[in-house]
């Protein structure tokens, strides 16, 4: 890849990333603009970049790219209609395009023309022609979010697949099983999911709206009266039209797409839109650069003015601005995609449903050649089928996600998506905005260096001297002069009194403009000295200088500005800037006591100047930044930073806070490989500072990094940040954003600190955890209880279990693992992302499933040849229920502490208190109810034997070790527990 001309100087020690000639070129990958097509060129650029097909192999080859195709959007179509849609922005981008172009078009346009064009005038249109317009052209807003109704939520909820899962299961127990009970069970679950759920998001949702309900903001607007001149008046943003003329002034927000008619000194902000942090020079003057933002004269919708003022005419407004193109994406259908989470739900309830549909015939096939009676035998599969899926899964999956809300609210975090807080706990690379994210989003002054290259406090006195003074809109640099002056203690900044018997008084003013590019004072402090303080653009700055002044063991010395000692200093500001700062010059001169009575100081009199130091800028870190960066890599998280701002300087906040800066790509560079799939991942996988990125380019960079297998996280707070902060998995923003950026975020951080993240990803982890845990153990459990079934039915005249004490042991089992949002978490398992894996899921069925049957087996066994328990229609059937029931019941129970960590349990790690006391409070009333009516009327147990509770024991301890056991091989061959 070839760098640009207008690119930064990027430092030696990081490597952009390039282009390889390891894939050939083809012939999209060939831009028009270097083609004469039909020439010598053409035939020699075609020769190289592929081979040339002739006839039947041409056919071939056309046929076989047909079928690919037709598979590739076979399988596309097969993964959208299971897992969810991925975004395609073909049509926003050439939206986006077009009006990119319209700007174009107009920015050439002379005053006069464009206000022809617009059929305005230089003072604006009447009202009856504003009000005309805006009736032609609508309101001036934008589409905002629409928040959810109450209904849509709760409706949201229901269609989420575990619960229509459970909800297919209910109706299969009413209408086929013929069984009220679990179907009224199967129901409250789903009312209780839904509640829960909707009651967090309804919540949320009312802290979000009310944080962005602000009041209307008011522009002025430029009307002509009936004497030709004008008159001032403000009006609500929303009813500006294309032809209003508007007054700029500092802090002015352009309420549309405008085109300057007259400026002076006028710089803007456009860092929401850019990320840029420091204000851009915006005048009348046309120019044609790469990027529209860099367009002289236009300037853009929420962007704001900095100093200096102007007029500004409306071209665009609400839906026909630039950042309208942001906009309708992210309210369009293509925006709603799926997430990691979204996937892994469906896969888990995918397969949870798979694997009954297998299981479930062959358990009424065994059970029916078994006893004979087919009827029954489809009744108790039905009960298998219930008893295979965890019925409690949505309750404790919203439940766990209910209290990472809870939790993160004590972190001033609105969470407005709760799926979000899992996904969190899954994100292995954090994508980043620049300016106000990373950064303070605020310039300071970083150094104030002499020719020698050393901080100074001299050329912190003078540059304060003349931001001080200046009687002209301060801009953002001379309040960072300034700020840095009253914060030191050797600079004097009260100059109303005297300082060593000197007085300093304004006698002029030189003001800042764009040919000069810098801006003096002249500065009285006796009757016969006074001096001339300038400060600027440093080319321009030591074009007006004749000397250089030199500090060395505490003596001064002004010494000559040759051409050698010119480009020294250059250089060094090539290295300033190279490192990412903005660098100003300073200078000075004495003005004659002949001149002190001069009324008519001018730019003339900006000559012979004794070139004093430099002044460098930059946005910097956040105080937190570098600690949650170091955060990020502890808990494995990559972090890749996009930014709308040049490459020198996003490489400079990265290095200071400790990201990796050794591959590095810009904007153009990238739009250069984009028709070139397989490089572009690679390009984007490696990389790890982007700079110079439209929003579009955020967002296809994010899009890339999920179709590479990432879970992505988004954290940015501008406009140019929405459509990458809607497509990533979790979009994280903060309460100061911009509207839209609010808009499209899952998290909103009511704290400007990073750690906020951080405790995020460890909240995401432990919800991830505590539901995995869940999952595993209920399947794995069901599945061995589904696999003891089968061996059961083809070996006992009787039915092992009846279909209500299957449904009583499980919705026991279910009580007990409520409390498992409040379990603890390995810290070990805190500090990899892990995410939603089915297969996993399936290999710990398979493994830990079988285990539990081996010891249903034996308790099969004991009854069967100790107890002899044989004949059915007796009670031997009741003592042979009630004894599995037991076994069943007691393990699965409490072979919850041995699944939930790695470690060897209660020695190694124990569980919450909540989780202990379920556990024991489930296992106390199991071995209760064959005592109890319910047991005995109802679910047809008898008390056991007390000979048989040495058995139990038996299966119990024997139970735990062969899980430990297994658990080590498991985590031996996978690498890997929950």
């Amino acid at each position: 890849m070839h760098s640009h001309s207008s690119a930064p100087r990027v430092p030696q020690d990081e490597k952009r990333v390039v282009i390889t000639e390891k894939t050939p070129l083809s012939a999209s990958s060939i831009s028009s603009s270097s083609v004469s097509y039909g020439s010598a060129e053409d035939d020699v650029l075609v020769s190289i970049g592929a081979p040339h097909i002739h006839g039947d192999d041409a056919s071939i080859r056309s046929s076989t790219s047909q079928k690919s195709s037709m598979v590739q959007d076979m399988k596309a179509w097969i993964s959208n209609v299971l897992f969810g849609k991925t975004a395609n922005l073909s049509q926003t981008s050439e939206e986006e395009r077009r009006i990119s172009a319209s700007l174009r078009e107009i920015a050439t346009l002379g005053v006069d023309d464009v206000l022809k064009r617009f059929d305005t005038g230089f003072n604006g249109i009447n009202p009856s022609e504003a009000s005309e317009r805006l009736v032609k052209y609508g309101k001036n807003e934008l589409s905002s979010a629409v928040l959810k109704p109450w209904y849509v939520i709760i409706f949201q909820g229901l269609i989420h697949p575990f619960n229509i899962l459970l909800m297919i299961l209910g109706i299969l127990a009413i209408t086929v099983a013929e069984d009220p009970t679990t179907f009224y069970f199967v129901l409250v679950m789903v009312i209780l999911s839904v509640g829960l759920r909707s009651y967090e998001e309804l919540k949320s949702q009312k802290s979000f709206k009310s944080m962005r309900d602000l009041i209307e903001p008011l522009t002025r607007i430029l009307r002509p009266d009936v004497n030709g001149g004008f008159f001032e008046s403000e009006i609500p943003i929303t009813d500006v039209v294309p032809g209003d003329v508007l007054t700029l002034r500092p802090g002015d927000i352009f309420p549309g797409d405008v085109v300057l008619v007259q400026s002076k000194d006028l710089f803007v902000s456009q860092s929401s839109l850019t990320g840029e942090f420091l204000p851009v020079e915006k005048s009348t003057n046309v120019n044609d650069p790469d990027s529209i933002f860099d367009l002289s004269n236009i300037c853009f919708m929420s962007t704001s003015v900095v100093s200096g003022r102007g007029r500004a005419l409306v071209i665009s407004t609400g839906n026909s601005t630039y950042i309208s193109t942001i906009n309708s994406t992210l309210n369009s259908d293509s925006m709603e995609t799926r997430n990691s989470f979204d996937v892994g739900v469906r896969k888990v309830a995918y397969l949870l449903l798979g694997f009954g549909l297998v299981m479930v015939p062959i358990v009424i096939v065994v059970n029916g050649l078994t006893t004979g009676n087919f009827y029954e035998a489809v009744l108790f599969g039905m009960s298998v089928l219930i008893g295979l899926t965890p019925e409690m899964l949505p309750m404790i999956l919203n439940a766990n996600l209910a209290y990472g809300a809870s939790e993160m609210a004590k972190h001033k975090t609105i969470v407005r998506k709760l799926d979000a807080i899992q996904t969190m706990g899954v994100v292995d690379v954090i994508c980043s905005d620049k300016t106000g994210t990373l950064t303070q989003d605020d310039v300071v002054l970083t150094e104030h260096l002499d020719s020698s290259n050393v901080n100074n406090v001299d050329i912190l006195r003078y540059a304060f001297m003349n931001s001080h003074f200046s009687t002209g809109l301060r801009n953002v640099l001379d309040s960072a002069v300034i700020k840095a002056a009253e914060a030191s203690e050797e600079v004097k900044t009260d100059y109303t009194s005297s300082e060593k018997g000197q007085l300093y008084s304004l006698v002029d003013e030189l003001p800042f403009d764009f040919i000069r590019r810098r801006m003096s004072v002249i500065l009285q402090t006796s009757a016969t000295h006074a001096e001339l303080i300038c400060k600027g653009a440093v080319e321009e700055l030591l074009d007006i200088c004749a000397s250089v002044r030199e500090y060395a063991e505490g003596s001064i010395t002004d010494v000559e500005m040759s051409d050698k000692y010119r480009k020294k200093l250059l250089a060094k500001v090539a290295e300033l800037n190279g490192d990412g700062l903005r660098v100003l010059a300073v200078a000075t001169k004495a003005i004659p006591e002949a001149e002190l009575e001069r009324k008519d100081f001018s730019a003339k009199d900006e000559n012979d100047l004794t070139f004093l130091g430099f002044l460098t800028f930059l946005d910097p870190p956040k105080d937190d930044c570098a600690a949650a960066i170091e955060d990020f890599k502890k808990y494995h998280v990559g972090i890749k930073v996009l930014t709308g701002d040049n490459l020198a300087v996003a490489c400079k906040v990265c290095k200071d806070v400790g990201i990796d800066t050794e591959y590095v790509i810009t904007g153009p560079e990238l739009e250069e490989i984009q028709d070139n799939e397989e490089e572009l991942n690679e390009v984007v996988e490696r990389t790890t500072v982007f700079a110079k990125l439209t929003p579009f380019q955020k967002f296809n960079i994010v899009n890339i990094l999920k179709k590479n297998g990432h879970t992505v996280g988004f954290l940015g707070d501008g406009i140019n940040d929405a459509l990458a902060l809607r497509g990533a998995d979790v979009g994280i923003s903060v309460d100061t954003a911009t509207a839209l950026a609010k808009d499209a975020a899952d998290f909103i951080l009511l704290e400007k600190s990073l750690h906020v993240i951080t405790q995020a990803i460890i909240r995401g982890r432990k919800t991830h955890a505590n539901t995995i845990k869940y999952i595993k153990m209920a399947a794995s459990s069901n599945f061995g209880n589904v696999f003891s079934v089968l061996i059961a039915s083809a070996w006992l005249p009787f039915q092992p279990m009846t279909g209500n004490q299957i449904l009583t042991q499980n919705l026991l089992y279910d009580i007990s693992q409520i409390a498992i949002p409040w379990d603890n978490v390995d810290d070990e398992y805190l500090l990899h992302p892990h995410q939603w894996s089915a297969d996993s899921i399936f290999k710990f069925m398979l493994y830990l499933g079988p285990l539990s049957s081996i010891f249903d087996v034996y308790t099969f066994v004991v009854l069967w040849f100790y107890f002899d328990y044989r004949m059915p229609f007796t009670d031997d059937v009741k003592h042979f229920q009630t004894c599995w029931f037991y076994v069943g019941l007691i393990t699965q129970t409490l072979i919850v502490h041995m699944i939930r960590t790695e470690k060897l349990p209660f020695i190694q790690r124990n569980p919450s208190w909540q989780l202990a006391l379920g556990t024991v409070s489930v296992v106390i009333v199991g071995i209760i109810i064959p005592f109890t009516p319910l047991g005995t009327n109802v679910l047809q147990m008898l008390p056991v034997p007390g000979m048989f509770y040495p058995f139990l024991i038996v299966a119990i301890v024997g139970y735990f070790i062969a899980t430990q056991i297994v658990k080590k091989f498991y985590m031996r061959r996978y690498k890997q527990w929950l």
